[in-house]
């Protein structure tokens, strides 16, 4: 069975920097542009179920369209999935942990 997929771009601002949304059958990606490179930065399927492809799927419409993709602000509960994406070659890069900034800030000396 062939399924096809639609992926729909657009644009907003979000604060100083203008972020990037990918709309795919009910999923959206959110992220920087930046030439050939994305910062990811959310990754949603919203009210469709979990642990069926969706969110990789998604990551292989949208992964010839960039050289490098990174993560940041990762939620802990999402982190080996992230890890699975970067085994299968969908991202790069593994980045920063939501809220590490302000910790490693805090516990400074």
């Amino acid at each position: 069975m062939n399924t096809m997929y639609e992926v729909k771009e657009s644009t907003y601002l979000y604060g100083d920097r203008i972020a990037t949304l990918f709309k795919i059958n009910g999923v959206k990606i959110i992220g920087f542009k930046n030439g050939k490179d994305f910062d990811l930065r959310v990754l949603t399927i919203g009210g469709n179920p979990r642990r069926v492809g969706l969110g990789e799927n998604s990551l292989r419409l949208i992964r010839p369209n960039f050289e490098t993709i990174m993560v940041n602000e990762i939620d802990e509960g999402a982190l080996l999935f992230w890890i699975k994406m970067k085994e299968r070659g969908l991202i790069d890069k593994i980045g920063r942990m939501k809220g590490e900034l302000n910790y490693n800030l805090a516990n400074r000396n």
